[in-house]
């Protein structure tokens, strides 16, 4: 008689326990596996737009004035998300925090895509200046990618411009580049 309590208890357990697999298994059909819980059904209607201005007039002045000053090994991509260019090891909860972060401007070597430099812009005028967060700094210092900020503006000083990307890429990167230059015969 004594143990009548018990049983009950481990039998309410048991039904407590069953009904939660059930909605488990009931949102894990419905939902899927996606890290977003995203329906698998079709939907009849998504509610988006055409961004119209992907980049901003200055930002795009930017990259026209950084295409021209990048010598040809190199190639320039805007808003690059920063899981594109690392992967977690190990500290997935820290990884978290930088998955929805970008790169304004990235560069990269062109005949392998390796990310060469990352380039936050910014702007004076702005009350609230968009700041990176202290995990993607952390994040590009870890994998060795350099990063610079550069203040946007209407017009750019090529030859400022192209000092500051040069001396801020990987010095085996500028010894390749001195390399090409010295081994050129067209000069």
């Amino acid at each position: 008689e004594s143990s009548r309590p018990l049983l009950i208890v481990i039998v309410i357990i048991f039904l407590i326990f069953g009904v939660a697999a059930v909605i488990v298994v009931f949102l894990k059909r419905k939902y899927g596996n996606d890290r977003g819980m995203i329906t698998k059904d079709i939907p009849k209607t998504v509610y988006v737009e055409i961004k119209k201005c992907y980049l901003k007039p200055e930002e795009v002045s930017f990259l026209k004035s950084l295409a021209k000053v990048l010598p040809a090994e190199f190639v320039a991509y805007p808003k690059v998300g920063v899981d594109n260019l690392v992967q977690p090891k190990n500290d997935k909860v820290l990884y978290n925090t930088i998955l929805s972060q970008y790169i304004d401007v990235c560069v990269f070597l062109r005949t392998t895509m390796e990310p060469i430099l990352a380039i936050d812009l910014f702007s004076a005028v702005e009350q609230q200046m968009k700041k990176l967060h202290p995990n993607v700094i952390k994040a590009m210092q870890t994998v060795k990618i350099p990063l610079i900020q550069y203040q946007i503006a209407e017009e750019y000083n090529l030859i400022e411009l192209r000092t500051k990307v040069i001396e801020a890429m990987p010095s085996k990167m500028v010894a390749m580049l001195k390399d090409k230059v010295k081994n050129d015969t067209n000069f």
